[in-house]
């Protein structure tokens, strides 16, 4: 073979080795930055859904403790007073985790939004039973005593869906994205 031969042979098979390399690095260097962007997209919606779940849990403990107090309240003689303000937080409590709900529903993910649906359920009865419970204490005293049981069982169950609420928004941000 001849050396313009051997010379031209030797430069083909260079730049066809050059854009060979150059299409692959490109390749891996789109395909890398597609799956960065997964993931910065993915740690964003984290966040957000953190952020999310935070602002609804915080009024949803302030509220049970609200109800708290405004059952205590209740069960002393000189509960008129005491109880109207707590009612009154409790219910703006209400209107603020009602809000976070519907924010969580379109964050997601849904199962999130079905517990924090449940807690603002269990909540309203909560609230309604202390409502009706502050009523009866001025037409019927003397059936306190089921009010205070209705109240304990619907705390309990108030407290089992906060505690759903906060082991769900827990596995959907301990998820991986």
């Amino acid at each position: 073979m001849d050396q313009g031969l051997a010379a031209l042979l030797g430069a083909s098979v260079g730049v066809v080795g050059a854009a060979t390399t150059s299409v692959l690095t490109g390749w891996h260097a789109r395909q890398q930055s597609r799956d960065q962007a997964r993931i910065d997209h993915a740690r964003w919606r984290r966040e957000i859904r953190r952020d999310v779940c935070t602002a609804t849990l915080v009024p949803i403990t302030e509220a049970r403790e609200v109800a708290r107090q405004a059952s205590r309240a209740l069960v002393r003689e000189d509960a008129g007073a005491d109880v109207e303000p707590l009612l009154a937080r409790l219910d703006e409590l209400i209107h603020a985790i009602r809000a976070s709900c519907a924010r969580l529903y379109l964050e997601g993910p849904k199962d999130v939004a079905v517990a924090a649906n449940a807690v603002l359920s269990a909540l309203q009865i909560v609230d309604n039973n202390l409502v009706t419970w502050r009523l009866a204490r001025r037409s019927a005293p003397e059936s306190l005593v089921e009010y205070i049981e209705r109240h304990t069982l619907k705390s309990a169950e108030l407290s089992h869906s906060i505690t759903r609420f906060a082991d769900e928004a827990s596995k959907a941000l301990d998820a991986a994205p």
